[in-house]
């Protein structure tokens, strides 16, 4: 476990003042990074309590990073304290909304619809009152969709005929950005009023102003979905003007290595496979594009989605040099420098292990699995269609982890796929299978250690070193006799085990049953009687996840199953920075879950967190039951 508890954020020389802790938490929710944010609130209310818009800001930041129960609380309690201001009441009414949409129960919905609706329209009516007409266009309008999800259609049509005229004034000065948003909010005042054309024309030149900012088109998309769903006679055809291009993933076979016994991607090809690709590409289009980069294919695909405009998310099995060295510098031509290129103008680029593992396939596995599973999740976010393409010669074998696991993996979760076949450009005759690469000595030396992919879970019980002498004993009957009884009947069961004082260690062959458990855990400890076993009130666990290949053997000292490696450490390192009472995921548990159809987690995005002593930072996903 790493001593180091990352919540508890303290203040340094630049946090000195009220305003300057604000300014801190603020830098962070505009870098994306609520928990950040929320540290820095935290430490500012600790020395100036009552900190209006501390409070404000913490509240957003648990919002931001899935929790909106606490932020709900939170800001209830400014506004019952008198704070009735636009932002308080805006921020309150959005985490209403964020809860009815995410209840199953028709009554607590309905509650959460009307005490939003009631907030939004107060705003409305304060910036009215205040001529402030940008305050008025997101109130009003959030009012009126408010009124229409719960089924009052003379109050929502009311409200959008008012948010329509603000947002017809002239207005001077508008960047492109308040632009898009005037035209959204007056397709989605249209679209409540009936006027199906008006709400196209107005989504259509909003989808023009977009220009590459997907995600505004796809939230407006999903709300003009949303309000379709629930008016009458409207239609859902005027969110295809809005329609987000797709999300494409990609996957082929590197130039032919000196010797290779059968010819798939000999070199002088290239030519003709870099005019297919870019003809299948062009077709596609894609606003994204996810996929690795070797020697061949890989780059063929990455330059021709950049060619055209789209972004480029480059997924690397190990870090940059030694993935050059392995899949690229052996091709004779300019592919280090085109490789080098490829990084350099990527949107992203990650790697998923901070090794390479000599002669192991769950290395590029997990890699396999992390594109696909980043490619579904934007796509998810964007509202847009997932698309794969494949440029292969599938009548030759290749390794494990190479492009035919993939295509396989694709063909499993029924993702539509277009192939550039090799085959058809050679020219030649049959083709000899050529036998995948063998294993190398180092893995054949170690068959007690295998690498193999596995999910983990680190738990951290809060408040374990305040407890005194008689309330170990408590701890140990009580809270962890509880845990023991869950591991016997779950439906979700552990490989491995181990305790250590304060900290919980499990393994999993899979992130479906690592990520239900860790929810049952969650549950369980959330809900457990501390009273009644002698526990402090504030006694929690932290639950960190994370999956990736693991070395999976036998300790030679305890003669006990072993599971270690480096993942294992990343696991590890998650756990401290997570709040007390959340289940906290890795960016590369979220991909492989998503990859993988891991049904019924939800995944919610917190942001890149600092990790500790200096060990980088990593993307965080808060996890909670799926509806």
């Amino acid at each position: 476990m790493i001593p180091v508890d990352m919540s508890e954020h303290r203040p340094d020389e630049s946090e000195a003042t009220p305003a300057q802790a604000v300014a801190a938490a603020e830098r962070s929710l505009h870098r994306g990074e609520p928990l950040l944010a929320y540290n820095a609130a935290q430490s500012g209310l600790e020395r100036w309590p009552g900190h209006v818009r501390l409070r404000q800001l913490q509240a957003l930041a648990l919002a931001r990073s899935g929790d909106g129960e606490r932020a709900n609380r939170l800001l209830g309690a400014l506004a019952g304290e008198g704070h009735a201001d636009a932002e308080t009441l805006g921020m309150l009414a959005r985490t209403h909304k964020d809860l009815a949409l995410a209840a199953r129960d028709g009554a607590r919905r309905a509650a959460h619809l009307q005490a939003g609706f009631g907030l939004y329209a107060r705003a409305f009516e304060s910036a009215c009152r205040e001529g402030s007409d940008a305050d008025a266009w997101y109130a009003g309008i959030n009012a009126a969709a408010m009124a229409a999800l719960k089924g009052d259609l003379e109050a929502a049509r009311r409200l959008a005929g008012e948010v329509r005229g603000i947002c017809l004034r002239e207005a001077r000065g508008e960047d492109e950005t308040s632009r898009y948003w005037r035209e959204a909010t007056l397709g989605e005042a249209s679209l409540i009023l009936g006027d199906g054309d008006a709400a196209a024309a107005h989504y259509a030149r909003a989808s023009v102003l977009a220009g590459g900012r997907a995600g505004d088109r796809g939230s407006t998309r999903r709300q003009a979905m949303l309000l379709a769903a629930h008016l009458p006679g409207a239609s859902a055809a005027v969110a295809e003007v809005l329609r987000v291009a797709p999300v494409l993933v990609f996957t082929g076979n590197m130039i032919d290595q000196p010797g290779r016994a059968a010819a798939r991607f000999p070199a002088a090809i290239e030519p003709a496979v870099r005019e297919a690709v870019r003809q299948r590409v062009e077709g596609i289009r894609p606003a994204a594009a996810y996929g690795s980069a070797a020697c061949g294919a890989d780059l063929l695909c990455l330059e021709a989605v950049r060619e055209l405009g789209g972004e480029t998310h480059v997924v690397l099995p190990f870090p940059p040099a030694e993935f050059r060295r392995a899949s690229v510098d052996f091709a004779t031509g300019d592919w280090g420098e085109r490789f080098e290129r490829a990084l350099a103008e990527a949107d992203s680029v990650t790697v998923a292990s901070d090794h390479r593992a000599s002669g192991s396939a769950a290395t590029f596995e997990y890699a396999n699995l992390i594109l696909t599973g980043m490619g579904r999740l934007r796509a998810g976010v964007l509202d847009a269609e997932l698309r794969a393409l494949a440029v292969w010669d599938p009548e030759v074998a290749g390794a494990a982890g190479g492009a035919a696991s993939l295509v396989s993996l694709w063909e499993r979760r029924g993702i539509a796929i277009e192939h550039v076949r090799l085959r058809a450009r050679q020219g030649a005759g049959e083709a000899v299978a050529a036998p995948a690469e063998p294993a190398c000595a180092e893995a054949a030396a170690h068959p007690a250690a295998r690498h193999e992919m596995r999910a983990m879970l680190f738990a951290d019980a809060v408040g374990y070193s305040q407890l005194s002498e008689d309330q170990v004993p408590r701890y140990i009957a009580g809270f962890l006799g509880a845990v023991a009884e869950l591991s016997r009947r779950t439906a979700h069961p552990l490989e491995h085990v181990e305790t250590s004082g304060d900290g919980l260690y499990m393994v999993f062959g899979g992130v479906a049953d690592a990520g239900h458990f860790a929810l049952e855990l969650n549950a369980l400890a959330n809900g457990f009687d501390r009273a009644a076993h002698g526990l402090p009130p504030n006694f929690n666990l932290r639950i960190a996840l994370h999956c990736g290949p693991v070395h999976c053997g036998r300790d030679p000292i305890t003669g006990r199953p072993l599971y270690t490696g480096p993942h294992t450490s990343r696991t590890a390192r998650i756990e401290p920075i997570t709040p007390p009472g959340q289940v906290y995921a890795s960016s590369a548990f979220a991909a492989v879950a998503a990859a993988s159809g891991a049904d019924g987690l939800a995944m919610g995005y917190v942001g890149r967190i600092p990790l500790a002593k200096g060990y980088g930072t990593l993307g965080l996903y808060h996890v909670r039951p799926a509806d």
